[in-house]
Parts: structure tokens; sequence; C-alpha cells
């Protein structure tokens, strides 16, 4: 029975992330995990925390199949078992959580358990999720309080932060059901409430400066289909999709196109990439696209961001994702890169110190795709940047969700950092974030269009980024301590 808890408690985690968004659900679900580990020696709370895993992942991140059979050239038994094994895997990283926790923690105090080693533990792994094996910084817990008042600590703690006080809460949750005596009750439904109190009032506190002058945005929305994107047949079609929507807006003094917009060298379409500069300066506009950069001294290819027009830079992606754009050199990942056929599958990453782009004077941190979920990555590139822009081709997963998922971490990393977010993408959802994590203006996905509205640069640092995590981490100690106590 408690085994089967365990699924079902895992399956229904992902419903408190979007596009569902039911966050309390986000506290139930950790808190039956923990009610089921207490009660497991450690390899039975190895294979209950696989069981819990496997039913998160299996619901939450099943959507790669999507893109491994119907742009992978693979066929449907082929693509169901590569995503069972990604699930799998991912499903031991609970597995591993639990059985170290039962071995650390379950003979301790079940309060000074349920309220310190809990919570510090789940953020453990978290982290470990999100830097072993190149990293999946997905569906962490702190991701689906994107519209709770627990948002109220991103600026301070960020995401590692508010996981923290999520499962916290869960434990508080357990407790409260376990306990006998009503003073114990009491205070467990205090602490309960208590946070969100205090994250209501923490998002009343301005952490940053926004500029006076507003900045006119424009997001290309292009909805062209993955297949015909990478035909060289349709290159005129593409790029003739895209400055259509951009000539009729030059009146907007940022244009974004998505992540590859220009699905071809910068060598190789130098004429046209010469006049769309010319014309976006006539304007006094900033065009910056997503486009292929290839280094014919070095032979290699990278993911690239291009500014144009009344602004500079070229900004590479640094963090690839694994196996949809690079392989390691062995020869069987060679043969599966021949195998699946994957468009810019063989790409190197960028390297970590890179030239600042700017547009109209406005320094800005570029991410492409994946990256933005990594959310020490992104505090390390801020710097003194007044906003940020993320280029997207989220139709590798249409009709699944997973694009909702990426966005909501999005919202995030501009609660975190609060910095208006521009989030562009080929098939949606193309949006404009607020410094305070809303979504201001979203895109109907699969629509070609222009997303228009208007940013503020901002100055200043949240807290966030003046300590970075180390007091997340210092708390994450001192909650390991305590449990011992």
């Amino acid at each position: 029975m408690n085994s089967v808890l365990a699924l079902i408690a895992g399956a229904i985690l992902p419903l408190a992330f979007a596009p569902f968004n039911w966050f309390p659900i986000a506290f139930v679900s950790p808190a039956i995990l923990l009610a089921v580990w207490l009660r497991s020696r450690p390899l039975v709370a190895w294979w209950r925390g696989w069981l819990f895993g496997f039913g998160f992942f299996g619901a939450g991140a099943s959507w790669v199949y999507v893109s491994i059979h119907h742009f992978g050239n693979a066929n449907v038994p082929l693509a169901v078992l590569i995503t069972v094994l990604f699930v799998f895997v991912l499903a031991l990283f609970i597995a591993f959580q639990g059985l170290s926790f039962s071995l650390f923690f379950r003979k301790r105090k079940a309060a000074l358990t349920a309220l310190f080693a809990f919570p510090a533990w789940w953020v453990v792994w978290e982290w470990l999720r999100s830097i072993l094996f190149t990293g999946f910084p997905w569906l962490f817990l702190g991701y689906s309080q994107i519209n709770s008042p627990l948002k109220g600590f991103g600026p301070l703690f960020g995401i590692y932060g508010i996981s923290l006080i999520v499962a916290f809460i869960s434990g508080c949750i357990y407790l409260l059901v376990t306990s006998k005596k009503l003073n114990k009750k009491i205070m467990c439904l205090i602490l309960i409430i208590l946070p969100f109190i205090v994250g209501w009032v923490l998002t009343f506190i301005p952490w940053t400066r926004p500029g006076s002058e507003s900045v006119r945005v424009g997001l290309v929305q292009g909805n062209i289909g993955q297949r015909l994107k990478w035909d060289p047949d349709t290159l005129y079609s593409t790029l003739h999709t895209y400055y259509s929507e951009t000539q009729k807006n030059w009146d907007h003094g940022i244009i974004v196109w998505p992540e590859a917009a220009i699905p071809i060298y910068p060598q190789q379409v130098s004429v046209f990439l010469q006049a769309l500069d010319k014309e976006a300066k006539q304007h006094n506009t900033a065009l910056m696209t997503g486009i292929p950069i290839y280094h014919e001294k070095t032979n290699k290819v990278f993911n690239g961001l291009m500014v144009l027009g009344d602004g500079h830079g070229l900004y590479l992606k640094r963090h690839l994702v694994p196996f949809g754009e690079s392989f390691t050199s062995s020869k069987i990942c060679n043969l599966l890169m021949k195998y699946f056929d994957i468009p810019m599958s063989d790409l190197s990453p960028g390297p970590e110190d890179q030239e600042p782009t700017v547009v109209k004077g406005i320094p800005f941190a570029p991410f492409i795709c994946y990256e933005i979920a990594y959310p020490t990555e992104v505090l390390n590139h801020l710097s003194n940047k007044q906003f940020i822009v993320v280029v997207s081709d989220d139709s590798w997963f249409a009709g699944t969700i997973a694009p909702a998922q990426q966005l909501q971490i999005a919202q995030m990393r501009a609660l975190e950092t609060e910095r208006y977010l521009l989030y562009s993408t080929n098939t949606g959802i193309t949006a404009i974030i607020s410094p305070e994590g809303k979504i201001v203006k979203s895109a109907p996905q699969n629509q070609r269009l222009l997303l228009t509205g208007q940013i503020k640069p901002v100055t200043g640092k949240t807290p966030l980024m003046r300590w970075n995590y180390y007091p997340v981490v210092g708390i994450i100690i001192i909650f390991l301590l305590l449990t011992f106590l």
C-alpha cells in the first residue's frame, strides 16, 4: 500500500506546476512521501522513492517522447523505450534521496526530521539533479509557487530557498496530521501559515530600481514547423516570414526573433544580414535573432544570438542540451547522432567569458532555451545587465506541457533578479514577463504574430544577486545540524 501511495503521490505532483498551477499539491505530495519514508527501511525507502520519482517524472517530463519520435526519426517502440529509460534515470535521484534519508535520519526524532532534515535533504538533491550528468533542473518544488505568496522569497533566496520553504511546510503538514497533542497541532498550523504571511509582505518590497523611460518591444513568433524550418527549399519563405512581421513594426525599439530563426550560417546569408542591419539602424531599432554560428578556423558550430541595428554583440550558447545539441565522442553516440538525424545536434559550447550584448545602449543578459533553467548560471552571468532575453524553439515539444513548464521557469528567473524578461519562441509560448515574475503579455501557441509591449531597464541588485545561494546553503547546514540535537 505504501508503494502504491508513493507512486500516486509522485504522479499528482506535476499538477502543482504549469500549465495546471494547483500549487497546494506541492505541499501535500512531498508530505505523503515523507510519511512513507519514515516507515521504510533504507532499501525499501530507495524503492518507494524510485516509484515516487517514476510517477513524478513520468507524468511531468515524458514530453521528451515527442521530440524523439516526431523529430528524432525514432519509431514508436524505440521512442517509448528511450522515454522510459529517461524517466527511469531521473527517478533514481529520488530513489537515492530516499535511501540516504532513511540511513541518516529515519531514527532521529520525528519532529526534527520532518521540520529540518526533510526540507534540507530535498533541496540538496534538487541541487544534485541540476549538476550531475550536465543536469536536469526541471520541476523543482519552488517553481510551483510562482503564483502563491511564497514568491515573495524569490528575490531573497531564489528557487532553492522557495523549494526549502515548500518542503518545510510539507514537513509541518505531516506533523499536523500525525501529532496527537493539540498544542503541537496549533504550532504546526502557525508554522504553515507564517511563511505565506511573510512571503506576501515581501512582495511589496522593491529591491531594484526600474528606469524612468520605457522601451517598446516586439517579439516575432514565426510559427514555422521543425521540418519546414530546416528544409533548404523553404529558407526564403522562413526569412520572408520574419522580415515581413518586422518590416511593419520598425517603430519598436527592440525586436526579437526566436532561437535559430535564421536556420543557416551568417556566411551563407551575409547580404540579407547586411541589409537587415542597415534597415534596423535607419529606424533606430535593435534587432536580435537566433542563428547558428560557424567558426571556419576551428570548424566548430555554435547556437548563437546575434544583435543587429542599434546594438552590438554575439552570444554563443554555453550550456548545451545533451543528445539534443551535443554528443560525446564515443562511437555509440556518433551512431546515435546519425540515426536520429536531429538538426544542430553536434554543437560546441560557447566560452564562459563573452563580449557584452547591448541594445540601444542597454546591456542585457541573453540565454538560449534550456539555459534559463540553470539558476546559478543565470546569476553568474547577469552582472550589471538590465533585462533578460530568452530565445527558444519549443516546437520540439509541440502539444505537450513542456513549453508551459519552461515559461514558468523563466518567470522565476525574472522574479529572482527583478528584471523584465523577453521570452521569444518559434511556436509559443512567447511572452513578456515583469520583474515580479508575472506574465504581462503572452501570445497564443501555433500562431504567426508579433507580440508587442513595453519594458523598462532595471538597475540594482536583489539580495539573491548580491549573496547568491550562500544564505540558503547556511540554512541547510543549520537544519541538518539541528536534526542531530
